[in-house]
């Protein structure tokens, strides 16, 4: 009897990891918007502090990240590191935020650069909660600039990330001071548009450096290696 009770809950426990992954949809390639504008050629926003914006999740999936990123305006490389964060703040106004991601993207070309922002992968992929509210934030240092709040036909929710709403706004540009850091910046701008210093991504088509590709082979010819010392 204790053995079928334990096959049982062991066979609903796969049930809904199986649910999980399948409602985890996000496609790969994805990012939360993507720019249909060339952000170098507007003004430039020199704002020093946290700077992005809050969305509300689309209802259907289970959204994944596992990339973040930092604008790099002319694609020649950051004048300093800057630090990407992602929030859960569990309601519009952000008065319960808490991390759930975090990257430092590195000054100069270190990063990957791809749609005119230069990425880092986290260690894992952070899955999202459905229908929920969170906030996407840079630390800004008045240097390295981009384009200021862009929103309507400038950019492109993806639906992987954003969902259709009830009418009412379901994302908004965000900022906040210098002091205010690694806080989600609470003070709201304008409705369907963001900050775009920072965006996020999934399974992002980032092809590693020759200097990883090189690294890489190099410790795999130390694993073979090690094989063949023990095998003998």
């Amino acid at each position: 009897m204790k053995i079928r009770t334990l096959s049982c809950l062991v066979t609903v426990a796969g049930c809904f990891g199986v649910n999980q992954s399948l409602l985890a949809q996000t496609a790969d390639g994805s990012m939360l918007f993507s720019p249909n504008v060339n952000l170098s050629s507007g003004g430039q926003n020199g704002h020093a502090g946290s700077a992005g914006g809050v969305l509300l999740t689309t209802y259907s999936l289970w959204p994944n990240v596992n990339w973040l990123g930092y604008y790099d305006k002319d694609g020649d490389g950051l004048a300093n590191s800057h630090e990407v964060s992602l929030w859960y703040t569990g309601g519009a106004n952000g008065d319960t935020a808490v991390e759930v991601a975090h990257a430092t993207v590195p000054a100069g070309t270190a990063a990957p650069l791809y749609n005119g922002y230069r990425w880092v992968q986290l260690p894992s992929t952070v899955g999202l909660w459905y229908g929920s509210w969170y906030t996407i934030a840079a630390q800004a240092d008045g240097v390295d600039t981009w384009g200021d709040l862009i929103s309507g036909s400038q950019f492109a929710w993806n639906t992987d990330y954003i969902g259709n709403n009830d009418g009412s706004w379901s994302r908004a540009g965000r900022y906040d001071s210098t002091a205010s850091w690694p806080g989600a910046p609470a003070n709201q701008v304008g409705s369907d548009a963001i900050y775009p210093a920072a965006n996020m991504g999934y399974n992002l088509p980032i092809v590693p450096e020759p200097t990883s590709l090189s690294l890489f082979a190099m410790g795999a010819l130390g694993v073979l290696a090690c094989v063949r010392r023990i095998r003998k």
